[in-house]
């Protein structure tokens, strides 16, 4: 007798998933607060970045002896997201926290169109209601200030290549990486960045921070918000394998960054910022709808195969 998952599981394992890449979010979301902090005590953006992935690749492979076998699939994982940071931190380093946010969050876009060109991903009105709240939310949280005589556009540049390189990471995840192997995986995507920044590190291209205080926010930087979050969002799309709503998850992350920017490096929050906010949180309400939606009819069409009379 064979079983059929109740909606009600399929949507608990869903939430799961969607849970764990929600912390993730929370915490990559504190990367632009530790990194203010790292560039000005003297470090650039590549000295940045190698020290980033250095400090819990170091830490994995001193303390868990089990994760030094090599996998090759997160470690390519972890070239793709190491040029996504680099992007990143580059674009934070030549325009405003709010810009930067805001061109990056296009991953979700590009993730859909790129699924949806494969025809991995298919249109529904509640997935287009949620893709549209997610980048109507992130642009209401926006500081209104944002254009400008003074605007880069090798820093716009930049922002668009993180939007681009962190979708390749999300496309290629559920694919590459090992789904039972959840720290090996984490480890070898941080391992693999590492090891390619290390390059022109030694060609002597890197600054470093010059103080306590700046190597204290290394370590912060790099356990807090890339390890831990590492190893949530790589078990969090084991679970899903659903590149789309894990793109639209972790559009919580630039609307969790602004709010730390507000309360730590005193940015403005208005009311529009606000309602960016609920926006988000109702395109990840939306998700979570369509799945037990989704769950419903597919365990109802399952009943109905089984009650079917044979001949």
């Amino acid at each position: 007798m064979s079983y059929t998952p109740s909606p009600t599981s399929s949507t608990r394992h869903y939430l799961s998933g969607a849970g764990l890449i929600l912390l993730a979010a929370l915490g990559f979301s504190l990367q632009p607060i530790f990194a203010r902090a790292v560039y000005a005590d003297g470090a650039n953006t590549l000295g940045l970045v190698w020290l980033r992935f250095l400090v819990p690749s170091l830490l994995l492979l001193l303390l868990l002896p089990s994760v030094r076998k090599p996998l090759k699939g997160a470690g390519v994982l972890g070239v793709i997201n190491g040029l996504a940071s680099l992007c990143y931190f580059a674009a934070l380093s030549q325009i405003s926290v709010s810009l930067t946010v805001m061109l990056f969050s296009l991953f979700p876009l590009v993730v859909f169109l790129i699924g949806w060109l494969k025809r991995q991903e298919s249109f529904s009105m509640l997935r287009i209601l949620a893709l549209v709240g997610a980048l109507l939310g992130i642009y209401c949280t926006l500081d209104s200030d944002m254009t400008g005589n003074g605007i880069s556009w090798v820093g716009m540049l930049f922002g668009l290549g993180a939007a681009l390189f962190y979708s390749g990471y999300i496309i290629g995840a559920p694919r590459w990486m090992p789904q039972d192997n959840a720290l090996g995986g984490a480890s070898w995507t941080l391992i693999g960045a590492a090891l390619v920044f290390s390059l022109p590190v030694l060609a002597g291209q890197a600054e470093l921070p010059v103080s306590g205080h700046g190597w204290l926010m290394v370590l912060a930087l790099g356990i807090i918000s890339t390890f831990i979050p590492f190893l949530l969002l790589i078990r969090g799309i084991a679970i899903l394998q659903r590149q789309f709503d894990i793109a639209i998850f972790s559009t919580t992350e630039p609307i969790a960054s602004i709010f730390w920017a507000w309360l730590l490096l005193q940015e403005t929050l208005t009311q529009r910022s606000l309602l960016g906010v609920v926006l988000v949180i109702a395109a990840a309400l939306l998700m979570v709808w369509s799945q037990s939606r989704q769950s419903a009819r597919q365990c109802g069409a399952a009943i109905t195969v089984k009650q079917r009379p044979t001949s």
